[in-house]
């Protein structure tokens, strides 16, 4: 710039202006050295972390705001100059500050974005962790990825609407092109809104055993929002579409807790003290609960007899596991047991068998000469 071309007003107009702008940035400087202190002073608790998030997300937008002001404060002061070679510049005051308006939303919107991605860090990193749920788990993560998808998709809209340009066309043929989006990938969003509903109950967990009515059963690896993969009991791994388990039936065998019950089915001859097979029966059950670690100790077995079968007296005693693996362990255990004990006791159980009540005329003999072919 030639200083010779400079009228007395043009002069001390950009010395004016470049004062602003300095002072904009000694403030600019001035808060980013408190913001600095402000985080160095800070303790390590969970609330100070998350001042440090905070801090740390908007102190460098924060300092980029103030530098901009500064700029459009030096550029109104340089616009309104009426002599010398700023007079191009009257009138444009406007223009400048629309280009401001959008470069400020520009920082908002880059803020807020980053701002609320750290804070999903910091919550995922120090809270989730410790939280009985594991629905912030699942959930946390994709919202953390389309929260700045959406927040850019909003600052830009507010942008194109502060030039003066409606947004509505915008908005209406981004609601076109969803809906095909939509049809397009049916299936996924299909599978997508059932993992939100079968994350969002809770009902299943990691390692919880579960069996698909006339589907597959196993224990549960992971419930994503797509969909949920078991572990069957010949150790393949299932993936589940998440559309498919919210229209299926599913018996979750560890919920509400992961002991079960059992119940061992038998029965004893006609001819067999039922009053004894009773307490025989009791006995090695509550031995083995107090013997097991499989077993529920707080919860005493319960012995019936079930109903006259056509060899045998049926009978069943019931007693509860700790877990579905254990039920097998305790439901063989106890069969063994009652098996020995009978045998010891004289107790018989029946093969399955017919009694043939014959008329007192009948003669063998006859019979079997009668059945012989004629020659």
């Amino acid at each position: 710039m030639d200083i010779d071309q400079l009228t007395d007003s043009s002069f001390i107009g950009a010395i004016a202006a470049g004062l602003i702008l300095a002072a904009f940035v000694t403030l600019a400087i001035l808060l980013r050295v408190i913001l600095a202190i402000l985080t160095k002073r800070s303790n390590k608790d969970k609330a100070d972390r998350l001042l440090l998030v905070i801090v740390g997300s908007i102190k460098g937008p924060v300092v980029l705001f103030v530098i901009t002001l500064g700029l459009l404060f030096g550029y109104f002061t340089i616009s309104r100059i009426e002599e010398g070679i700023f007079t191009s510049l009257n009138g444009t005051s406007e223009y400048a500050f629309q280009l401001w308006k959008v470069l400020a939303i520009f920082i908002a919107t880059f803020t807020t974005s980053h701002l609320a991605d750290r804070t999903i860090r910091w919550y995922l990193r120090n809270v989730a962790m410790n939280t009985a749920t594991t629905l912030d788990d699942t959930l946390l993560p994709i919202l953390r990825r389309i929260l700045p998808i959406t927040i850019y998709a909003i600052g830009g809209l507010v942008a194109i609407d502060s030039l003066g340009i409606s947004a509505s066309p915008i908005l209406a043929g981004l609601g076109i092109g969803g809906l095909a989006v939509a049809l397009a990938v049916q299936p996924t969003l299909s599978n997508f809104f059932a993992g939100t509903y079968v994350v969002t109950e809770g009902e299943l967990k990691t390692g919880d055993f579960i069996e698909l009515d006339g589907g597959p059963a196993g224990y549960v690896e992971s419930v994503g929002w797509r969909s949920t993969k078991i572990r069957t009991r010949f150790n393949n791994l299932v993936i589940i579409p998440n559309s498919r388990m919210a229209g299926s039936i599913v018996t979750n065998y560890f919920s509400p807790t992961p002991a079960m019950n059992i119940i061992v089915t038998c029965g004893v001859s006609y001819e067999s003290d039922l009053s004894h097979v009773e307490t025989i029966a009791l006995e090695e059950a509550a031995s083995l609960i107090k013997e097991s670690p499989h077993s529920v100790k707080d919860v005493d077995p319960f012995f019936g007899f079930s109903n006259f079968g056509d060899s045998n007296v049926d009978f069943y005693i019931f007693l509860q596991a700790v877990d579905r693996q254990g039920t097998f362990t305790l439901k063989s255990e106890l069969m063994k047991r009652i098996h020995a004990r009978f045998a010891s006791e004289g107790i018989e159980i029946n093969y399955p068998v017919r009694k043939l009540v014959m008329p007192e005329e009948f003669n063998p003999e006859e019979f079997i000469v009668q059945s012989k072919p004629e020659n």
